[in-house]
């Protein structure tokens, strides 16, 4: 039953864009996760209540796909956090030596030419201490050739 009520709570505590891929196999659930979301994080007595409620209605359904999807959202997660850290790092590496491009092009496919006048525009924009977002669209090329 507690496994159930953590259940709950991981599925209530979910970002809206994660609670939103959620598959639920009954509305009754989505409805009293819905509201659980909506009290106020003050009444605590009110939350709890409404997580015990949601315990029970977990109890009475199939919960093992709820726990596969929720699974599957946290690996998701974390696989892009890692390509974060990934472009943040190779952002980096590119902006101390730009010569480390073709190690990052024999990795990873994107337009060389468009990927060197990101590297040198970011990298004049730092030396002159006026960056307008060059190193960011240096990071958004790099993350979108890791994630492709």
């Amino acid at each position: 039953m507690l496994a159930l009520q953590a259940l709950g709570q991981e599925l209530a505590v979910l970002s809206e864009k994660q609670f939103k891929k959620i598959e639920f196999p009954e509305d009754k659930l989505r409805e009293a996760l819905e509201f659980f979301r909506s009290i106020p994080s003050k009444r605590h007595e009110a939350r709890r209540r409404q997580m015990q409620f949601i315990g029970k209605v977990i109890r009475g359904i199939e919960s093992e796909s709820l726990q596969v999807q929720l699974d599957a959202i946290k690996n998701t997660d974390d696989q892009e956090k890692r390509m974060h850290h990934q472009a943040e790092q190779w952002r980096d590496r590119l902006l101390e030596d730009p010569k480390k491009v073709t190690s990052f092009l024999n990795e990873f496919s994107t337009d060389a030419q468009r990927l060197n006048q990101l590297i040198r525009a970011a990298k004049k924009a730092r030396e002159l201490g006026k960056d307008k977002g060059e190193a960011r669209s240096l990071y958004r090329a790099l993350y979108k050739a890791i994630a492709h």
